[in-house]
C-alpha cells in the first residue's frame, strides 16, 4: 500500500511521482503509455510491480492486474467522460477522435463521451481531482495537444502518450482519470486513417487504448505494437481480445470517492527530476 508522502517510482526510469495528502484513498497509480514512438523504447511502465505482469501470449498486455487476476479497468457502469483541449491540433482531427471512440465502444461496450472543450493545459502532475474546474468528481480524461517541453514526459520523437490513473488499495484498483497528450509539433503526420505509420487516426486510437488499460505488444500486426508499422488502421486479434478484457463483461466496480490528491513535479523522460 502506498502511504501518504511516499514516492511512487515508475519502471524504465520514466518519472518519479510523489503522492501527498492521500487520506482514506490508499494509492494512486500513474501508468505512462509511451506509445506511438517512431523508435521502439520498450513496453509501457507503471507504478507497481504488477504492471505489465500479463504476457502477450493472448495477443495483448495490460498495465496492471488486481489480486483476483482481472485487469485494472474502468467502472463499466459509468461513462468515461472526456474533455478536449485542441487549440494546437491540426484541422479535422476531431473526425479521428470520433472514429476512435465509436470503435472502442463497439469492442468494449464502454460509454466514452466528449463532454466539453476546455482550456486546461496537460501536465505531468495533472491532478485527478480538480473540484474548481470540474466539480467534486474525478477529473475527466483530458485529450490535449501540446509541444514537448520540460513539464511533460513527451519527447520530440513521440507522437503521443496515453496516461491512465488508477486509485484504490494494492490489488484492488480502478481507473478514474487520465490523459492523452498528442505532439503538436509532429507535422509529418496526417489526419485520417490511411496508414498507421503516418496517420493521426492510428495515434489517437492507440493512446486511448492505453488509457483503457492496455500496454504494448511485440507483434507488429497489432495496433498496440510498441512501434507503429505500415498497414491499415485496424485492430488486430490481440487488440480486440484486450479490449474485451477491459470492457463491460465482468460487471460494475466500486469506485472510491473523489478527494484531493497532490502530485509533485515528476522527473522527465530521461530520469532526471526537477526541483
Amino acid at each position: 500500500m502506498t502511504r501518504p508522502g511516499s514516492v511512487v517510482r515508475l519502471f524504465a526510469g520514466a518519472m518519479t511521482v510523489l503522492v501527498l495528502g492521500v487520506v482514506a484513498l490508499a494509492t494512486i497509480a500513474w501508468l505512462i503509455g509511451g506509445a506511438a514512438r517512431d523508435v521502439p523504447t520498450g513496453d509501457g511502465v507503471g507504478a507497481t510491480s504488477s504492471v505489465g505482469a500479463s504476457s502477450d501470449a493472448d495477443g495483448f498486455t495490460v498495465w496492471e492486474r488486481n489480486d483476483d487476476g482481472t485487469p485494472v479497468r474502468w467502472d463499466p457502469c459509468a461513462p468515461i467522460d472526456i474533455v478536449v483541449a485542441d487549440d494546437l491540433a491540426p484541422a479535422g482531427w476531431r473526425t479521428d477522435l470520433d472514429a476512435a471512440l465509436e470503435l472502442l465502444h463497439e469492442h468494449t461496450d464502454l460509454e466514452l463521451r466528449v463532454i466539453d472543450e476546455v482550456d486546461e493545459t496537460p501536465r505531468a502532475d495533472r491532478s485527478p481531482h480538480q473540484p474548481r474546474r470540474y466539480g467534486d468528481r474525478w477529473a475527466p480524461v483530458l485529450v490535449a495537444w501540446a509541444s514537448p517541453d520540460d513539464d511533460l514526459p513527451l519527447r520530440e520523437t513521440d507522437r503521443g502518450l496515453g496516461i491512465p490513473v488508477a486509485v484504490g488499495i494494492d490489488g484492488d484498483r480502478v481507473y478514474v482519470s487520465g490523459q492523452v497528450i498528442l505532439n503538436a509539433d509532429r507535422d509529418d503526420l496526417e489526419v485520417g486513417d490511411a496508414d498507421r505509420s503516418g496517420s493521426w487516426g492510428a495515434t489517437v486510437l492507440h493512446e486511448l487504448i492505453h488509457v483503457l488499460g492496455l500496454g504494448h505488444v511485440e507483434d507488429p500486426q497489432e495496433l498496440m505494437a510498441v512501434s507503429p508499422g505500415d498497414g491499415p488502421v485496424e485492430l488486430g486479434p490481440g487488440d480486440r481480445a484486450g479490449l474485451a478484457a477491459v470492457g463491460t463483461n465482468d460487471g460494475c466496480l466500486e469506485v472510491p470517492a473523489p478527494r484531493p490528491i497532490q502530485i509533485e513535479t515528476p522527473g522527465t523522460s530521461d530520469g532526471t527530476t526537477h526541483p
